[in-house]
């Protein structure tokens, strides 16, 4: 045991899903100790994966759909790779004004304050989670994790890639009490425990709901049905919403849609990223006069000259009962390679995250990268059944077959790896140049 850490923290554990571990594990004096907690939690991630499709046979529910499923893994490794680019930048704020500006020097190894800043960093996920809902240009990057029209753990890890850019401002106040180490470690506590409530399998959590969000309170807060829009912001804690005005308890006869109101239909991981930016733009040079241009941006997205802040005027608009849930069906064959090759894409993505940095140079990051973001794509280009699909697909193959073949890849992949990727690859380029030559 260092100075710098109290207990060893190596790897996340279950029970701190739900915010239950031994705090003493996740208390450290250096940010550069503290474990990206969120990336080791998917073994765990992958039980309650499976955990929940049992619950929901037994409950006699559909299980996941693949195509949902897959398209919001894909989103978690979007962000993650994003992580790579920023470098943690989206904290340099908040390094700042605790060098600078921060009140006194609270102490990383008190429990007691270990708690307090759990709280404290609950009560900025609130108001940080309210205005990426109530302002305009956050909700076009927060829209992502809304954008499922399914309710389950996946929907959990379906994030935005410029999600953690959004929370600079909302964080920033902590800075004055609360160390950065802190801080780090009760983001990803809490992304980890909101993970298990994306779930239509657990009803209630009886007295406990009063003081925690609960996966029937989310669920709400996932619908876009009228009552269900703008309530629910609390992370761990549903305190805050009682306090502020926002929650809204769930009413089991009133069916919830999921989804987002205007419904992007694509599994497309890239598209639904990035294509709600696009709305900004249009809302932005159909208002007239530069005032209004810049309240569609920093008010809500129900915004319109003439109502209030949201929009909360009667003339909003939502989804008035269910709709039909886009979903495209594939073929059995086309399923079994979806699965392998996205098997391949994680195992790439863990292989390229274990790695030190110091092994690994620019060229083979971006490269590795931008391979990820194709496969993903192209996956999800898959399950749209696009027209394009088979030549990109085959395009991907080629080229990754070629590399593997003709270019040096053991900075990352042992020898048995680039064998296996070589075999995958060609046999999906002779399935991909079949099925293009019949069509």
């Amino acid at each position: 045991m260092g100075s710098d850490t109290v207990g060893d923290a190596s790897a996340v554990q279950l029970w701190d899903m739900f915010y239950l571990g031994d705090p003493r594990r996740h208390m450290h004096n250096d940010v550069k100790h503290v474990p990206q907690l969120y990336a080791q939690a998917w073994p765990y991630f992958l039980t309650l994966l499976v955990l929940e499709n049992g619950l929901r046979l037994w409950q006699r529910k559909e299980i996941l759909r693949l195509n949902d499923s897959i398209t919001s893994m894909s989103h978690a490794i979007l962000q993650e790779c994003a992580k790579f680019v920023y470098k943690g930048s989206e904290y340099c704020v908040y390094f700042w004004i605790y060098s600078n500006y921060r009140i006194c020097e609270l102490p990383w190894n008190s429990v007691i304050f270990w708690y307090f800043a759990a709280i404290a960093v609950d009560f900025c996920y609130y108001w940080m989670h309210r205005a990426s809902h109530e302002i305009h240009l956050f909700w076009a990057q927060h829209q992502v994790h809304h954008s499922s029209e399914e309710f389950n753990v996946t929907v959990g890890v379906r994030q935005s890639v410029f999600q953690s850019l959004v929370g600079v401002v909302c964080y920033a106040p902590l800075a004055l009490l609360v160390p950065p180490v802190l801080l780090l470690v009760h983001q990803q506590l809490s992304l980890l425990y909101q993970i298990w409530i994306h779930t239509e399998t657990v009803e209630t959590l009886g007295p406990l709901s009063y003081v925690f969000n609960t996966p029937a309170f989310h669920r709400v807060h996932h619908g876009s049905t009228l009552y269900c829009l703008d309530k629910n912001y609390g992370g761990v804690l549903i305190i805050w919403d009682r306090i502020f005005g926002t929650f809204q308890d769930f009413i089991p006869d009133k069916p919830i849609t999921y989804g987002l109101v205007y419904q992007k239909n694509t599994f497309n991981p890239l598209s639904l990223q990035f294509f709600y930016n696009l709305n900004i733009y249009y809302k932005w040079i159909s208002m007239k006069g530069w005032k209004n241009k810049f309240k569609s941006v920093i008010k809500g997205p129900s915004w319109i000259p003439g109502l209030s802040w949201t929009g909360q005027d009667g003339r909003r608009a939502s989804v008035k009962g269910l709709r039909k849930k886009y979903d495209v069906k594939l073929s059995l064959l086309l399923k079994f390679y979806v699965v392998v090759h996205f098997v391949a894409v994680v195992n790439g993505y863990f292989t390229l995250t274990k790695t030190p940095r110091s092994d690994i140079s620019i060229t083979c990051m971006a490269i590795s990268t931008f391979y990820i973001v194709w496969s993903l794509t192209n996956i999800g280009l898959i399950f749209d059944k696009s027209s394009w699909a088979n030549y990109f697909e085959l395009s991907r193959c080629l080229v990754a077959f070629v590399h593997l073949m003709y270019f040096e890849p053991s900075e990352l992949l042992s020898i048995f790896a680039v064998n296996a990727y070589q075999w995958l690859m060609g046999i999906s380029i002779v399935f991909w140049a079949t099925t293009c030559l019949i069509r």
